[in-house]
């Protein structure tokens, strides 16, 4: 046992879990995991010993009264993640191929893993947006994903019988179907497959998000699975499958269709074309630009950004596609740079820098490269399929050029995280009336991971923060499952409106046994949002047989069209209020039963956003100048 502390070797421990410089916390998890090594081989108490597991102390105020046999080994367990591919002992059990797709946007690396997708008798995808998993849903069934002709054969089908599975959405085409396609954090480890696809694999790096990428790379049960990405993953990931004794082959991919930077900049918004596309990282700058474009131009824009729900950036995507649809140019947000398939000929930078909540910071140079690649997308362009990328204005020219040829470092480290299940069995080992928040925290502060993982944590993820005092005000006293439910509600909690929201679910779960659709908005002005725009469509609808049409739909649209926009936003908050519940309607389906009224009224909300919209495109637009940048945040 003396080695178990000789300095040598707590020293190398500490470097091995010491994971972007938390030098002081690698040190105190080391010597914990040191400390119950040791206690979980001493020797029990005696069989007469009256202090029995069902009589400890259950005081949280008198640590000194708990017994000294308490069952530090089956915590030791819990918190020991320094073999993270044992805790998927099936999927060890065989050998698994996995393929590592690697290139920049428009290489052709995901329709390569999807066409081994639908050649599999059993298969699924996963990707990190709903817009993606119903994409490749639809293209499953429909059998749009075209698949290399085999000389001498006869043509083959790639329909395939498939189901969506998101967090807030689930079609069930046959129970028995052989497919599934569906948003990461959905798979199911213990569920086998022929074939598996992760996409934007590099997001394992994400602090909020990745872990459920490390989950399914380790732990799917699948004879080949495919990952999607970029290039400066794949160290990272022969890392992990090192651990894990799978096989790796990386097949690399270039570009198929030309990407150029532009020799000098957009200069003015008057040299907008159909066909492009303008970039912009605040709700007020894309709106402005939009008005702008229009007004100088005479060309209509679609748009698409993080706050407009992914029906209607589909929705937009797809009159921005259509050369018959009147809508020549896409305005966008970074929403642009995945999940959309656009006809986009030229990406204009309207600027480099975006606000992270505190201040503007440089856009990354992985951001610039995703954005810029979505121009010339191949096999969207009957003519020269060449993409074009530039900026607004030319002092930012320097910047993009430096972006477009820079290389990316690669990742250093993979996410994990405590699992439900863990939760609530440490729960279980520690005093009856210790606080959810203790229970997470004594987790983070003390289970134990090596290079190459890092423990998803609150100290990198504002939403768990926010999302704990909710839990912490409401739900004391609350199951542990219970609890991280909550906490993994997909609300963005930097929204005052969408706090309420939660709270309001909260209160209502644990006060009785279900919670009413209605009461998540109580204090809220989100139903009369929605009240207000059903209400506004019906008087445009009768407008359309009125003598003086236009005059009245113009006196609408002065109603409407509010220069915050804050109709709009409360629209959209308001869609997010139902997603949240209808992710919560599939974990807690008693309490949250509601499901049909909810999505009955997110088509109303999705509507109102489509109306409301089109009426923007229709309004005069006001007089703006192109210095028109501010720095807020697009939510």
């Amino acid at each position: 046992m003396r080695e178990l502390w000789a300095l040598d070797f707590l020293e190398d421990q500490c470097q091995l879990a010491a994971t972007g410089g938390e030098t002081e916390a690698a040190f105190d998890r080391t010597i914990f995991s040191r400390f119950l090594s040791w206690a979980s081989t001493q020797p029990g108490p005696p069989a007469n010993d009256s202090q029995s597991p069902s009589s400890i102390p259950t005081n949280p105020d008198n640590i000194t009264s708990f017994s000294p046999y308490y069952n530090l080994s089956s915590i030791r367990r819990l918190f020991d993640l320094q073999d993270a591919p044992a805790l998927y002992p099936k999927t060890r059990r065989t050998k698994r191929k996995v393929i590592l797709h690697v290139g920049p946007t428009n290489s052709g690396k995901t329709y390569n893993a999807l066409v081994a997708l639908a050649n599999a008798h059993s298969g699924v995808y996963a990707g990190p947006l709903r817009l993606l998993a119903h994409e490749i849903f639809d293209r499953l069934n429909k059998g749009l994903i075209v698949l290399p002709q085999v000389p001498g054969e006869p043509l083959q089908s790639s329909a395939r019988v498939c189901n969506l599975v998101t967090g807030e959405e689930q079609r069930i085409v046959d129970p028995d179907a052989p497919f599934a396609s569906m948003t990461v954090e959905m798979l199911n480890p213990h569920v086998p497959y022929d074939v598996a696809v992760l996409d934007e694999v590099q997001m394992i790096a994400d602090p909020e998000r990745g872990a459920a990428w490390t989950k399914a790379i380790l732990g799917l049960r699948t004879k080949e699975l495919h990952l999607c990405g970029e290039e400066r993953a794949v160290g990272l990931v022969r890392s992990l499958l090192q651990d894990s004794g799978d096989e790796l082959v990386v097949q690399r991919y270039e570009r198929l269709t030309p990407l150029t930077v532009s020799n000098r900049s957009l200069q003015s918004l008057r040299n907008v074309k159909p066909g492009d596309c303008v970039v912009a990282f605040s709700r007020q700058d894309l709106f402005t630009l939009k008005y702008a474009i229009e007004k100088k131009t005479g060309l209509r824009c679609a748009m698409a950004y993080g706050g407009l729900p992914p029906e209607i950036r589909a929705e937009q995507a797809q009159l921005f596609n259509n050369p018959d649809s009147g809508y020549d140019v896409m305005v966008a947000s970074d929403a642009v740079g995945m999940g959309l398939n656009l006809k986009i000929k030229r990406i204009i930078f309207s600027t480099l820098t975006k606000w992270d909540g505190r201040r503007d910071t440089p856009l990354s140079v992985s951001a610039t490269k995703q954005i810029g690649g979505r121009a010339g997308r191949f096999g969207l362009h009957e003519e020269d399929a060449t993409g074009l990328v530039t900026t607004l204005r030319e002092h930012d020219m320097n910047a993009l050029r430096k972006a477009m040829a820079g290389s990316i470092p690669p990742l250093t480290y993979a996410y994990l995280e405590p699992s439900p299940e863990s939760m609530a069995e440490l729960a279980t080992l520690l005093p009856p009336t210790t606080r959810f928040e203790d229970v997470y925290n004594l987790y983070q502060s003390s289970a134990m991971v090596r290079a190459p993982y890092r423990l998803q944590s609150l100290k990198y993820s504002k939403t768990v923060k926010r999302a704990m005092e909710i839990v912490n005000d409401h739900y004391e006293g609350m199951p542990a499952w219970e609890c991280m439910n909550m906490l993994r509600v997909p609300f963005n909690y930097s929204s005052h409106t969408l706090r309420d929201v939660a709270r309001n679910m909260a209160r209502a779960h644990t006060k009785r046994a279900s919670v009413p659709l209605v009461d998540i908005f109580e204090g809220t002005p989100l139903l009369k949002a929605l009240e207000y725009i059903t209400e506004v469509r019906q008087k445009v609808s009768e407008s359309e047989s009125d003598s003086d049409t236009t005059a009245r739909r113009r006196r609408l649209l002065q109603q409407v069209g509010d220069e915050e926009h804050t109709l709009l936003r409360n629209l959209e908050t308001c869609h997010k209020a139902l997603t949240g519940y209808l992710w919560m309607s599939y974990r807690v389906p008693a309490a949250f039963s509601d499901r049909v009224e909810a999505f009955e009224m997110k088509q109303q909300v999705e509507s109102g956003i489509d109306f409301y919209l089109a009426l923007l495109a229709e309004a005069q637009a006001p007089e703006v100048v192109d210095n028109h940048a501010t720095r807020r945040r697009v939510t």
